[in-house]
């Protein structure tokens, strides 16, 4: 469900481009090291904006350093926040592990079950989340109780993974910082959810999958007529988040926070809508 959160990297300044990607090196470093190895290829771009909006709101000092990547061989520059890696790996763990084990109850190929002793070790690693990780399973179950009643209600299935990353952004956070936060996490997992459910749009109708917006048009025709209806609720989730987002004292992270919303998101649900007219 997650990977479509990315910068438009043509439209940043440089120093942002670096800056972004120091921020991606320093979770795959952190993860790798603390949570479990398969932190570093499983990571996706939306727990970096996720680490961006906690940067932004937590008020932690974070530098850049120059190390070695273990990958790539090559010394590049690192963002270092172990407080902001530390909460965004421990949700990235338990929300990775509860979606492989979605996967394997919904019987999908081999590789959920293969992975889940992995994951399942992840998880245990994670420690203080207790809360974090009983509202996220409430949320899946209310989602796949949903999802079997085939639900034709949008914004009630979206409603499912807006609160868990609403939980996600905020937890921990008090005050007006911690009420933005949770605000922006709660738009940016509207965006997801909607974002794959037009993406999977084919791949439902024939499968037979749950999907919104086929439960709402009644058919994959009916659903791509009213495409233009589709693409329009789906960015509002990010305008959303931007006019929150906006409340907050100005940071560092801005620009690339405002890149990554106002042109990043629009990019990949242009990208998907190509993709369905060819």
């Amino acid at each position: 469900m997650f990977g479509y959160v990315r910068p438009k990297q043509e439209e940043l300044l440089v120093k942002d481009l670096t800056l972004y990607r120091a921020v991606y090196c320093g979770l795959c470093k952190y993860g790798g090291k603390k949570i479990s190895r398969l932190t570093r290829p499983l990571l996706n771009y939306d727990f970096v904006l996720l680490a961006l909006v906690r940067l932004a709101l937590s008020g932690e000092k974070a530098e850049v350093k120059k190390v070695r990547c273990p990958y790539k061989l090559t010394r590049h520059p690192m963002l270092i926040a172990d407080a902001t890696y530390a909460h965004v790996c421990s949700c990235f763990a338990i929300l990775t592990y509860l979606n492989n084990e979605d996967d394997v109850k919904d019987g999908k190929a081999l590789k959920p079950r293969l992975l889940r002793p992995v994951l399942k070790l992840m998880k245990r690693k994670v420690k203080g989340y207790d809360g974090f990780y009983a509202a996220t399973v409430a949320n899946l179950d209310t989602l796949a109780r949903l999802e079997a009643e085939r639900c034709a209600d949008i914004d009630a299935a979206a409603d499912c993974c807006a609160r868990i990353m609403s939980d996600a952004a905020g937890y921990g956070l008090d005050g007006t910082n911690g009420e933005i936060a949770r605000q922006c996490g709660q738009h940016l997992g509207r965006f997801v959810y909607l974002t794959d459910a037009y993406d999977d749009l084919e791949d439902d109708a024939k499968s037979g999958n749950y999907n919104p917006f086929l439960c709402k048009y009644g058919s994959l025709d009916e659903a791509l007529k009213h495409k233009e209806n589709i693409q329009t609720t789906i960015i509002d989730s990010m305008n959303a988040f931007s006019t929150v987002y906006g409340l907050a004292e100005r940071s560092a992270y801005d620009r690339l926070i405002y890149n990554i919303v106002e042109l990043g998101s629009r990019e990949a649900v242009s990208d998907i809508t190509k993709e369905k007219t060819k």
